[in-house]
């Protein structure tokens, strides 16, 4: 939660990226317990909603678990 603001049930946001100047780059809709993968590939971004099943792992992710499994061998 972030401070001082509750959250509301079933709402849906709408969100909107956009570049330094204010253009808009895209633009989707988050429902409750909506999780996206947003991806900048040379200046065109896309956004696609993760699945309740799938897992997605960064470096930082990776590097973490690494450091949990050598602090205990």
């Amino acid at each position: 939660m972030t401070a001082g603001i509750k959250p509301r049930r079933q709402q849906i946001f709408l969100a909107t990226i956009t570049d330094g100047s204010g253009h808009v780059i895209c633009s989707f809709r988050l429902g409750d317990n909506d999780r996206l993968l947003l991806a900048n590939s040379d200046g065109e971004v896309t956004a696609r909603k993760i699945k309740n099943d799938e897992h997605v792992w960064s470096r930082a992710s990776l590097r973490e678990v690494f450091r949990e499994m050598t602090s205990k061998n």
